[in-house]
């Protein structure tokens, strides 16, 4: 089947007015990870594409040594959609190793993630954040072709915020944060060994956390939670690793330790992301014998300008 005939017209409305999804990607100990991520979807070709910098590139690296991917569109959160559902592709990526500075390559994906995030546009205004920042712009490029797709129900409106207890793996203060959300993307291996996401409530029992709702198996799972506002600003992320196993009252997640991920509250944040992203990035150049590459800004300013100029 061609992927213009496996991606229906509601999904693809999905596809192309949320701004954000869950992509799950397979790390070296086969364990599902996903990250929030915001993309465009090409229907000539029947891909969707995003990318990532060079400063945060485990998603790439997973896809360079493991090709199965999930991405979930799961919420609506500034789409403007009225009716709204889920889309869950399932496929291969693939992800080039070559570090790419400019914008007119893939003028979609940044129009769409200018127009989306008009606070994206700090990150490249002025000499000191473009000396600083230059590095968040050397990116790698990751394309999924969908095998399979779904369209699912969204979860119900009487969804509450969750109340999760500190447990092994689950420090206090990250368990106290998950109060500020009200459900989370539980990444894992189907039944065929693929990676699948599903938007899940999950609620606390002894031993970890049930997830209700999935046909899932147990084996190594994540669970994602991240929230952003309507013109994707609020930004907020953090994985928990850990093992799915079969408990009294169904599937329960062990918890064994929290990846911290984007973070946009709090007076440190900026210098911590700041310094982080510089040495990650710093060490992918370097791992690869590679020049710093200059970050081709006036494309990146023709694309707000053609963004402006439409409003």
């Amino acid at each position: 089947m061609q992927n213009d005939q496996l991606v229906a017209p509601v999904a693809a409305k999905v596809i192309s007015s949320y701004l954000t999804c869950e992509v799950a990607t397979v790390s070296r100990s086969g364990t599902p990870v996903a990250w929030p991520v915001s993309g465009v979807w090409r229907p000539d070709d029947g891909t969707f594409v995003l990318s990532t910098s060079i400063g945060f590139a485990q998603k790439a690296l997973n896809v360079r040594r493991d090709p199965r991917v999930a991405v979930l569109f799961s919420d609506p959160t500034g789409s403007g959609l009225d009716q709204v559902g889920q889309v869950l592709l399932q496929g291969e990526a693939e992800c080039p190793d070559e570090v790419v500075t400019s914008f007119a390559r893939n003028a979609d994906l940044w129009r769409r993630i200018a127009a989306a995030q008009p606070s994206s546009r700090a990150l490249s205004t002025g000499r000191l954040a473009r000396r600083l920042l230059d590095v968040y712009y050397m990116r790698l490029i990751i394309t999924v072709t969908p095998a399979a797709v779904a369209v699912r129900e969204p979860l119900p409106d009487t969804v509450r915020p969750l109340s999760v207890p500190a447990m092994p793996g689950l420090p206090a203060p990250f368990a106290k944060e998950l109060g500020d959300f009200t459900s989370g993307v539980l990444a894992r291996l189907d039944d065929a060994g693929l990676p699948t996401l599903d938007r899940v409530v999950p609620e606390a029992v002894d031993g970890g956390l049930l997830v209700p709702g999935t046909d899932a198996r147990p084996g190594p799972a994540s669970l994602l939670f991240h929230r952003h506002d309507e013109l994707l600003a609020g930004n907020r992320s953090l994985v928990v690793l850990g093992e799915l196993v079969e408990g009294d009252q169904g599937l329960v997640f062990r918890p064994e330790r929290v990846v911290d991920g984007v973070r946009t509250a709090g007076l440190l944040t900026p210098f911590r992301f700041v310094r982080g992203l510089r040495a990650r990035a710093a060490a992918y150049l370097a791992k690869r014998g590679l020049e710093r590459p200059q970050v081709a800004w006036e494309e990146l300013g023709a694309i707000h300008a053609t963004i402006d100029a439409a409003r």
